[in-house]
């Protein structure tokens, strides 16, 4: 199957529509080795993914540098930093050139996920990327963001060049607004030239069960021009590759990429123990230990129901 590459706004780079998503493989998700994670991301590099978005907060550098290792394509990477100032910026920046073994970052994001103003909050971070591309270490300069506002924001100021966003069909997740705002947002971004590629498009797994239907929603978004998919095995890869080649996905597919072997996750340092999640469950498959929402997995159905009421944004399926 030919999976379809295409520019990433006006960057200069191209990218393949489906990008490697990451975050799950790391230790803030399913933990994986670093030989495990990097054969997981050589098979699809090896099957036409030409891109891969990390953040300094993932920790999976190693795994990336070890899936690079031999391989003969371009690769374009995306990172973060979640840096609250200029030193901070400074050092994820040279972390990520020495850990990833590269020497230019293709795009580095200011880390704004749940920030609302970032460009006020986080200015100075900001120009730390804009100092360290003038020097030649960065690409494109970029945000993430679950912030609609932050997106439009975003397109109006020149020195940011991607965008990265969070868009799923039932809005997930997103701060301010609803699925279609963050679409109108979008498509306004994209046609003032700036390169969109779009996160959490499962709604952070919660979507897995409707799995084609959500990953063709933001594929046909105006002014999208890809996506990132955390992916685990090669089956989700090859799951994965069909719908974003337009090619239909066959039984054999679904069946390589099972659902029922995902699972809820709720990661400590996330969970501030509010509890709605807990009220929310129709399964009793949460409780409150310690100050902390604790999943009992042979109770929980991942159905989904105490993901929208999380304001943290915590509850995941991996």
């Amino acid at each position: 199957m030919s999976l379809p590459r295409v520019p990433l706004g006006s960057t200069g780079l191209e990218v393949s529509r489906l990008g490697f998503g990451s975050l799950p493989l790391g230790p803030m998700q399913a933990n994986l080795s670093v030989a495990e994670g990097a054969a997981v991301i050589r098979y699809a590099l090896e099957r036409g993914v030409n891109f891969i978005d990390t953040a300094a907060a993932y920790r999976n550098y190693a795994h990336i540098r070890q899936a690079l290792q031999g391989f003969g394509g371009q690769v374009v990477i995306a990172t973060k930093t979640g840096a609250r100032t200029y030193e901070r910026a400074q050092e994820n920046i040279q972390a990520a050139l020495s850990e990833l073994g590269v020497e230019r970052l293709d795009i580095c994001h200011l880390h704004g996920a749940r920030v609302t103003d970032p460009f006020v909050e986080r200015g100075e971070v900001l120009q730390c990327l804009l100092d360290y591309q003038a020097k030649g270490y960065i690409g494109a300069v970029g945000i993430s963001t679950h912030v609609v506002r932050v997106v439009r924001e975003a397109a109006d100021r020149p020195e940011i060049q991607v965008i990265h966003p969070l868009i799923n069909r039932t809005g997930l997740g997103i701060i301010d607004g609803t699925a279609q705002d963050m679409a109108d947002a979008i498509a306004y971004a994209h046609a003032r030239g700036k390169g969109i590629y779009a996160m959490k498009v499962l709604g952070g797994g919660n979507l897995l069960t409707q799995r084609e239907e959500a990953l063709r929603y933001v594929l046909d978004l105006p002014g999208v021009d890809a996506a990132v998919v955390g992916m685990l095995k090669p089956g989700e890869v090859d799951f994965n590759l069909a719908v974003f080649s337009g090619q239909p996905v066959t039984q054999a597919l679904a069946d390589g990429a099972p659902v029922a072997a995902k699972r809820l996750v709720i990661p400590p340092h996330l969970c501030k123990g509010c509890g709605e999640c807990v009220a929310a469950c129709p399964n009793g498959a949460l409780t409150l230990v310690n100050e902390k929402s604790t999943v009992d997995p042979e109770k929980c159905l991942l159905c989904g129901y105490c993901s929208p009421v999380c304001s943290e944004f915590a509850i995941r399926v991996i």
